[in-house]
């Protein structure tokens, strides 16, 4: 037992000082990855390619991300079809070979078998399947922390009222950008009776890019599950669920891959595939079966269009384009006094979302909405749990003017 406990010390030592190296060579040059963050966009995509009204300036994907023209009409035409002949896409008539099309293509993206991938209708959903599943008993503890969305967090907090099952709760002071503290809370918070951890890997209150695979190794050598809410990751960063480690991933498809509202995905690792048991999905993983009901085909298949279009770009430029944007706003906010930001730098933990601190003077939902109203400049007061702030998230569609434009109301409406 002390071998184990002194290999785990080294471990997190060894990464601790990783972490360090990297975001030090990230921030000698503060303006290294500023450079032109649109040139391998496509000609079209110079925001007609969305619905947004005349002058509205959108930084807010991390809430809910637009649907491209060509989504929309993917979308639109199936549905028209279903309406001329409302059995056309009933069960194995259609609907079916459209949802196995989009899992394909989803499984793909995120790098596992498409007999690992659900359709789902957001990540609260595959989350709530994923806890549904797992046929928790009294005792039982869940390990989490306390910046967690509520659409990732609630599932737990039902069966601790309802089952008698235990949520512990490690916490993250927004701020503290540090990987190897995290990773040495959760070590020191596992009890016998810690069935999973349950942890974002992108904290929607600060943006911080959380070490998922060191996590999920720390719980893979304690005999415990490593499930993870990706709402705000995939279609913002690469996420290949098997370089992750974890056992279970649930995320949106109406954020950052741009598909229909009420989308979304859930892989399960075939090693789970026995523990995680969702009632939705008792008959099959296929997404038209008895036990899971009449689906949103339209929806399902726009979805399937939208990834393939982030495909079509490339993950891995989208992700520097928008780390990009986010580490020029980070530039331009850093200083001022009335904005503390509490997203990490830039480096290895940062992601597309930006977050910071406004005065208590200041009531955050009142601003933002002020904001849109005057300015025409969409960005997302956070959740009232956390603190009192503001978040901006950059995407494909958003350019170097309008991350500067929004700096500069920010600079006008919080002087000093």
């Amino acid at each position: 037992m002390k071998s184990n406990k002194q290999n785990r010390r080294k471990f997190l030592t060894a990464f601790s000082a990783t972490t360090a190296g990297g975001l030090l060579m990230n921030t000698i040059s503060p303006y290294a990855a500023l450079a032109q963050p649109d040139s391998f966009l496509p000609e079209k995509e110079t925001g007609s390619e969305y619905l947004f009204e005349p002058g509205l300036v959108y930084l807010n994907t991390g809430t809910l991300g637009p649907c491209r023209r060509e989504t929309i009409e993917a979308s639109k035409k199936v549905w028209e079809e279903l309406e001329s002949l409302p059995l056309k896409y009933y069960g194995k008539w259609g609907a079916e070979s459209l949802a196995e099309k989009t899992r394909i293509t989803a499984a793909r993206f995120l790098g596992c078998d498409v007999t690992e991938m659900m359709i789902t209708n957001s990540t609260t959903n595959g989350m709530n399947a994923i806890a549904q599943g797992l046929r928790l008993k009294p005792g039982d503890r869940i390990l989490t922390t306390d910046q967690e969305h509520g659409g990732g967090i609630l599932c737990w907090k039902y069966f601790e009222k309802y089952y008698g099952v235990v949520v512990d709760s490690i916490i993250i002071p927004p701020g503290e950008n540090n990987a190897a503290a995290i990773l040495n809370r959760i070590n020191d918070s596992i009890r016998k009776e810690t069935r999973l951890i349950s942890i974002s890997h992108i904290f929607s209150s600060t943006g911080l890019r959380v070490p998922v695979p060191e996590i999920s190794a720390l719980a893979r050598s304690k005999g415990i599950l490593c499930i993870v809410d990706g709402a705000q990751a995939a279609g913002a960063i690469k996420v290949n669920v098997k370089e992750l480690g974890c056992h279970a991933y649930a995320t949106s498809g109406h954020k950052w891959l741009m598909g229909p509202k009420g989308t979304g995905l859930l892989y399960l690792s075939k090693e789970v595939h026995d523990i995680i048991r969702p009632i939705q999905f008792e008959e099959s993983y296929n997404t038209y079966v008895d036990s899971n009901g009449v689906v949103n085909s339209a929806g399902i298949l726009g979805l399937g269009k939208a990834i393939e279009y982030i495909e079509s770009v490339g993950i891995t430029k989208i992700e520097e384009h928008n780390l990009s944007l986010r580490n020029r706003l980070y530039e331009r906010l850093s200083g001022m006094n009335k904005v503390t930001i509490v997203s990490p730098a830039a480096g290895p933990l940062a992601s597309p979302l930006l977050a910071c601190l406004v005065p208590g003077t200041i009531e955050r939902t009142s601003f933002v909405r002020m904001l849109l109203d005057k300015y025409k400049l969409s960005i997302r007061p956070t959740h009232k749990q956390w603190f009192n702030g503001i978040r901006f998230s950059c995407h494909i569609f958003n350019t170097e003017k309008e991350v500067d434009f929004a700096a500069g109301i920010i600079h006008k409406e919080l002087p000093g």
